[in-house]
């Protein structure tokens, strides 16, 4: 900050003050030197040094400066803090020998209040730049010094210290005031530049962190597209050579778009695909613009597709829940299926699930996938035959963009990309278009994809996990399904038993649903004796999805009361059917099964499937297999 100059008579009347308040602290005229009351003990200087180093090391810098161009021409300069003590000194010989006598040296106080009016004192008390004449000096010993003493600030306005110039009084001239106030100016402007060089170099530090924190790649470019700085983490992920600043992005990453073209509409975009030798990454563009609207760059950040794809599964739910601990049963029909799924567990062998509808197939995938050492990775699921046949594939492999029309712009990847290093759980495959089947051989074959319009291939680390309830084998002798994927799928196999085949188990899942909806629904129902039996009569083709559905369907029936047969819509003509009917087949049992419901609730395909506990897609191609033509309703 600016040192205000004062006239003459301004210096005059401070100095006249000074003396007044010199002999109301009763100083001795005759005083020869600081009395030892005002030195520092063995040590404080330098703590006292130490704690103020920033404007020590400038103002000695710029009084050594000074001195420099007037040594041996007579003075000598000192260095007090803003409470008068002595920090540094340099002069003539003569001069310092001088000072010394008086204790106007490193350690010692040198105030109005230790020695009377004199240039450092008369400055600390008035915050202002003074010239004292020799002959105005209190102490008579120092009359034939004058002194010339200059505040130094710090960048806030508080008062660090004094910087003094003093020589013989028939040397010094009131222009070496300018000297020390240009001294205490430049003090002040350097703390400044070195208070705002050490806070772009925290800035800089911070920056640097944040760079370099995190999962993701920082690459920051010029208008040009040119690499003006990258962290750690971009250079591994895209293979950067250490060189890279002030070259071309596009062209060290070799990227399949228009960057620069994009670059200089600045608009922002998000999750653009960039693949290099050392694999994909998924990258997204933030324009820098200044307040004029100059575009000045653009910060560019990576992320690894393992941590998309990890992103993608938990936001739609596309992970493994149930553990070998969700499945309840004791007989000994399941408990030997669990035996085998954890053997199954302990390798990355193709798993095929055999069991009817409603059994628990997915469950025992997710429980299987979750017992293996690819537990942490993704798990996803694909019904192959609740999906149009034209979208089975870009659904499997996904697909680039442009490749159809409607495709979503920069690409999709599709359930065999996003399962990479987990698992993918592959329901009904029977149902699986001919067409695909060698699409997907293939892919498991080779442990590579490509998607649909596009012509790079895609390394994927899988373990197939596929289920049906359908005879495969009979599927293969009736041309429908290809014997060679078939094996393929078929390294290792479960069968899942059909509810009617552990009946004992019926009233630990009937215990389980009653608890779960009441709970849900915050009621107490019970269930009769009654209900009991009809349910452990029935045959159950719908499974344990079917009895599931019953007891919900039955609790909201009963609304907080004892659950009744009549609640389960289970007729006895049913359960007499079935009891007489053991020696039929599945596919006869099934059949009769829906055509039952499909009267009872004549007609509606919604109530029919709730009832039987299958999807309405499931229920239709049910229909079709069996040729029931019935009366639908919705």
């Amino acid at each position: 900050m600016a040192i205000a100059p004062q006239t003459f008579q301004e210096m005059d009347l401070a100095i006249s003050l000074s003396h007044e308040r010199s002999k109301a602290y009763k100083i001795d005229p005759n005083i020869t030197k600081a009395p030892e009351s005002s030195r520092l003990k063995p040590g404080e200087l330098k703590t006292r040094i130490e704690n103020q180093k920033t404007f020590y090391t400038i103002a000695k810098d710029q009084i050594d400066s000074l001195y420099n161009l007037l040594k041996s021409t007579g003075f000598c300069m000192a260095l007090a803090d803003k409470e008068g003590y002595v920090l540094y000194i340099v002069g003539d010989a003569d001069l310092e020998e001088h000072f010394r006598n008086r204790h106007c040296t490193p350690g010692y106080r040198w105030t109005e209040k230790d020695m009377g009016t004199c240039a450092i004192g008369i400055t600390l008390a008035d915050k202002k730049p003074i010239f004292v004449p020799g002959n105005k000096m209190y102490a008579t010993l120092a009359q034939t010094i004058s002194n010339s003493g200059a505040p130094v600030f710090d960048v806030d306005g508080t008062l660090l210290g004094v910087i003094s110039l003093s020589g013989y009084t028939h040397k010094m001239h009131i222009h070496t005031l300018g000297l020390v106030c240009q001294a205490a100016e430049a003090v002040t402007s350097r703390i400044k530049e070195q208070i705002h060089t050490k806070q772009l170099a925290i800035k800089n530090k911070y920056m640097s962190a944040l760079l370099e924190a995190g999962t993701r790649g920082i690459v920051t470019v010029d208008p040009k597209g040119c690499i003006v700085q990258t962290n750690k983490k971009a250079q591994v992920m895209l293979d950067l050579p250490d060189n890279c600043i002030g070259k071309s992005f596009s062209l060290l990453t070799k990227t399949h778009f228009n960057f620069e073209q994009i670059l200089q509409k600045g608009k922002r975009f998000l999750a653009r695909e960039i693949t290099t030798a050392k694999g994909t990454n998924f990258l997204s563009l933030d324009p820098v613009i200044m307040d004029n609207g100059e575009m000045v760059g653009a910060i560019l950040s990576l992320t690894e597709k393992k941590e998309i794809v990890q992103l993608a599964m938990e936001m739609t739910g596309s992970q493994a829940h149930f553990t070998f601990n969700s499945i309840i049963g004791k007989s000994a029909t399941i408990q030997k299926a669990i035996e085998i799924a954890k053997i199954a567990a302990k390798n990355s062998a193709s798993l095929l699930i055999y069991g009817e509808t409603g059994t628990g197939k997915e469950l025992f995938a997710q429980a299987i996938h979750n017992a293996s050492d690819r537990c942490k990775k993704p798990f996803v699921a694909l019904n192959c035959g609740a999906i149009p046949s034209e979208l089975l594939e870009s659904e499997l492999f996904g697909y680039e963009e442009g490749a159809f029309t409607g495709a979503q712009k920069g690409g999709r990847p599709g359930k065999l990309e996003l399962a990479d290093t987990g698992t993918l759980f592959l329901d009904e495959i029977g149902d699986m278009p001919f067409n695909m089947q060698v699409k997907l051989l293939r892919a498991l074959q080779t442990s590579e994809i490509r998607r649909v319009g596009g012509i790079r291939t895609i390394p994927i680390d899988i373990r197939i996990i596929s289920a049906t309830n359908k005879d495969l084998k009979k599927e293969i002798q009736q041309e429908r399904f290809r014997p060679d994927l078939y094996y393929r799928i078929t390294t290792l196999s479960i069968t899942i038993p059909a509810l009617r085949d552990r009946q004992e188990d019926i009233p630990l899942l009937l215990e389980y649903f009653l608890k779960r909806h009441n709970t849900q629904l915050t009621i107490e129902n019970s269930i009769s004796l009654k209900a009991k039996d009809l349910l452990l009569q029935y045959q159950w083709p719908g499974n344990i999805r079917q009895l599931e559905s019953a007891v919900e369907r039955a609790i909201h029936l009963a609304d907080g009361k004892i659950i009744k047969p009549e609640h389960f819509g289970i007729q006895k003509a049913e359960i007499q059917e079935n009891t007489n009917n053991t020696k039929l087949t599945l596919d006869e049992i099934e059949k009769d099964a829906i055509e039952k419901s499909l009267n009872y609730h004549q007609g509606n395909l919604t109530q029919c499937a709730i009832a039987l506990g299958i999807s309405r897609p499931t229920l239709y191609r049910k229909l079709e297999k069996y040729h029931i033509d019935i009366a639908i309703t919705n």
